[in-house]
């Protein structure tokens, strides 16, 4: 595997997220009551806690776990842990690691909106690949431009390692 993505890369995606959010909230200005970020669980821990250092608005915070693959398969999605903050008609923030398929976001979209009723829900991750159809409000610090395997940050390997590099491997160049 080659490295990707360098911690400077890395920040620079984090604070151009922030930077999307911080921007939104202030413009919108919602009430800091109202205002919830959930964690996808485990992939998204590093980006989440980086990215939570950046916001400047108060707000509360939770966690979401989902089980979607086996290694390198995507399987069929299964929730293993869920949120515990009431977030009716608040605005959710839903961030995860990578906006791959888009399935794990549509199904916890669709889980949170008929379980919880929040007002509205904010899709934001750390990569988006290039080849997919996201959602026009998704919030992505970093575009790909292939279709790598991503270890590291957060993300682990087909053994469910390396998620405590500070840096992206993946099995190809980004162009």
């Amino acid at each position: 595997m080659n490295k990707l993505f360098t911690e400077t890369e890395l920040e620079k995606a984090v604070e151009n997220v922030a930077f999307h959010i911080n921007g939104k909230l202030s413009y919108n200005l919602y009430h800091p009551k109202d205002v919830v970020f959930i964690c996808v669980l485990n992939g998204a821990f590093m980006f989440f806690s980086d990215l939570m250092k950046q916001i400047e608005y108060p707000c509360q915070i939770d966690f979401i776990r989902v089980k979607s693959y086996v290694g390198k398969e995507s399987t069929e999605i299964n929730l293993t842990k869920d949120i515990e903050l009431n977030i009716k008609n608040k605005i959710v923030f839903l961030v995860d690691d990578i906006y791959d398929s888009g399935k794990t976001i549509a199904w916890l979209t669709k889980h949170l909106v008929s379980h919880r009723s929040p007002r509205e829900i904010i899709p934001v991750t750390l990569f988006a690949k290039q080849n997919t159809i996201v959602p026009r409000d998704l919030i992505c610090g970093i575009e790909l431009t292939d279709e790598s395997f991503l270890v590291g940050y957060g993300l682990d390997d087909e053994n469910g390692f390396s998620r405590n590099l500070p840096f992206i491997l993946g099995d190809q160049n980004q162009d």
